[in-house]
């Protein structure tokens, strides 16, 4: 019985060797290698926030985001698209309760619940006017178009936790390559991506001493130029 257990997880990792190697040699390679660095953008964050921000949700968002890539690459795309989701909320969960400590330890205890519709509110959420007002006045305007975005990309993400029928037709019941799949899943990752800088500058860039701004200016210019508030941060 262990050695028919060892042989099928020895085969599987066979399959899922051949499909990573099908994922990085297929017209979205170019794509997964500079989405891949986004977790090196993530770390720097973690770094800049390290002497006064809790980054605990933070680190696990990144721990998400490197584990949907590890099963997009290798074939296992509705958990990719689980872990996508996951990234977001957490995400957004991260900005949320980091301007509130009394939340973020009933959070860590258990005895808050912070749901997605919480997070989106219009009046309170971290898209909200109000929100934005506190941290970065001048793009208070971007908020509603960011929580369109956000909540579109959260509902489409949705399907696959909830497995819709159209969504388990579409999913292999296989391990093999599937370039539609993989091509959602960068579509996905790239919006929750623009989302995740978005609310990363709006929340914390401002906190960021003259020393190490330029640190986060490359993220800015290339993932976030048509904001150009954004950009004149780095104005000497």
């Amino acid at each position: 019985m262990e050695t028919n257990c060892k042989e099928h997880f020895t085969n599987l990792n066979h399959q899922l060797s051949g499909v990573i190697e099908e994922s990085f040699t297929s017209m979205h390679s170019a794509k997964l290698v500079d989405l891949f660095q986004f977790s090196d953008d993530l770390n720097v964050w973690v770094e800049l926030l390290s002497g006064g921000t809790d980054s605990t949700i933070l680190l696990s968002a990144i721990q998400e985001f490197e584990l949907g890539f590890q099963a997009v690459v290798g074939g296992q795309y509705r958990y990719s698209f689980i872990a996508q989701r996951y990234f977001l909320e957490q995400i957004c969960r991260f900005v949320y309760l980091s301007t509130n400590e009394l939340h973020l330890r009933h959070w860590k205890l258990g005895l808050r619940d912070i749901s997605w519709g919480s997070l989106v509110d219009n009046d309170n959420g971290i898209f909200s006017k109000v929100f934005i007002r506190a941290f970065f006045s001048e793009i208070e305007s971007e908020g509603d178009h960011m929580a369109t975005i956000a909540s579109k990309l959260y509902r489409e993400s949705s399907e696959f936790i909830h497995g819709n029928f159209n969504i388990i037709s579409e999913i292999p019941s296989s391990i093999e390559f599937n370039s539609n799949l993989l091509a959602k899943w960068i579509g996905f990752m790239e919006t929750s991506k623009f989302v995740a800088l978005f609310l990363l500058f709006m929340r914390f860039s401002k906190d960021i001493d003259h020393e190490n701004i330029h640190r986060i200016e490359e993220m800015a210019k290339e993932e976030l130029g048509g904001i150009e508030e954004f950009n004149l941060l780095f104005v000497s």
